[in-house]
């Protein structure tokens, strides 16, 4: 099954993806809501109850109480359906053309690379589906460290698949840490560390940036569509890799039809750890990982605001005994909230910043400034 990788047959497959994935989000939306609407996981509760506002939120989200979470589900379900055909449409198209398939590695390697970001999709996102069940029963969310515990599993399983997957063969498809430092073993183990730290990293920011309607959705199909951009010139597995980040593009553009202000349901942490640990992982796959902080930029920026606002409270708490914040409240958007702006008007800009942060970085990665890692 040799898949084409020639630029018309990719972006003709990209663009069938991404549109069957939005279509088939759009179809299982409304089902998706009525569903969550009518569950509740804890006994006796009320769907105000069940579908609790998180308490760090300004008090304009009280009026979102019984919006129900847990939308990820429909996103990784619109994404996962299409890309499961896909394999089955090459084969056909392969026997239609009476083609000999490949030797059964080949065969092997094309297949795991087209499923290793749907893989970190559904993983992440089973992840996240424990905590956001853990919270609407009222056992309150999973600890952090174990959620952390849990992404470093999944993020070095991921990074130990593509060493099992390429080493063998002395690929050398952006994945060249394994050849480049194979010998060098603290290298190669600092070099691992790090994509396991891009998949967590990745994973958290969206996580955080997924407090106000429609801005993670936004932002994701922002990344997706940047990442594929940049799979035209990448070579071979590189380039159907970009295929399930494409799909993912696709379901969050029609999330965002049930997501944008007011929301209708919310991706949770089942749809924000999922978007975040695919993303990650579909950077590292096109050797694009210092591309992240230009299309991610407003991810980033999100987090980062969370880290300084702590250290700061901290720091100055310690010298002073009062602690002070620099934002009226973290993440980033909140503070924006609190000092008068509309959602819309926030999501707006964030994605207006975003896009542009993302065109720069785009025309820095083909004038060939960024480098390609790994």
């Amino acid at each position: 099954m040799r898949l084409q990788t020639n630029s018309n047959s990719l972006f003709l497959a990209a663009f069938l993806l991404f549109c069957a994935t939005c279509v088939l989000m759009l179809l299982i939306g409304n089902p998706m809501i009525t569903w969550l609407q009518k569950k509740q996981w804890k006994k006796g509760t009320t769907a105000d109850e069940t579908w609790a506002v998180r308490e760090d939120t300004p008090e304009t989200h009280q009026i979102k109480r019984g919006t129900p979470s847990m939308g990820g589900i429909g996103i990784i379900t619109a994404t996962l359906i299409p890309l499961s055909i896909l394999p089955i449409y090459s084969l056909v198209i392969v026997l239609l053309r009476k083609q000999s398939l490949p030797a059964s590695s080949e065969l092997t390697s094309h297949l795991f690379t087209l499923n290793l970001v749907p893989l970190v999709l559904l993983s992440h996102g089973l992840l996240g589906f424990a905590d956001d069940w853990s919270k609407a029963s009222g056992r309150g969310g999973l600890r952090a460290r174990y959620k952390l515990i849990g992404q470093m599993f999944l993020a070095s399983a991921f990074v130990y698949s593509l060493i099992v997957l390429f080493l063998p063969r002395g690929a050398s498809l952006n994945y060249a840490f394994v050849e480049l430092y194979g010998t060098h073993f603290e290298l190669f183990v600092l070099v691992s560390v790090c994509l396991v730290l891009v998949i967590i990293t990745t994973c958290n920011a969206v996580n955080l940036t997924d407090g106000i309607d429609g801005l993670a959705a936004g932002l994701a199909m922002q990344c997706g569509i940047a990442l594929f951009f940049i799979s035209s010139k990448s070579p071979g597995i590189s380039s159907v890799s970009a295929w399930p980040i494409m799909a993912l593009a696709g379901a969050c553009l029609g999330f965002l039809h049930f997501n944008k202000y007011k929301a209708r349901v919310f991706m949770g942490d089942t749809g924000s750890l999922a978007i975040g640990a695919a993303l990650g992982a579909g950077a590292i796959l096109q050797g694009a990982v210092f591309l992240l902080p230009f299309i991610g930029f407003i991810y980033f920026v999100e987090m980062f605001s969370v880290i300084f606002q702590v250290a700061w409270f901290k720091w100055t708490k310690r010298k002073t005994g009062e602690g002070q914040r620099l934002f009226r409240r973290a993440p980033l958007h909140h503070h924006f909230e609190l000092g008068g702006w509309s959602e819309w008007r926030v999501v707006g800009t964030f994605w207006a910043i975003n896009l542009f942060t993302s065109a720069i970085g785009l025309w820095l990665w083909h004038a060939g400034v960024l480098p390609r890692w790994p």
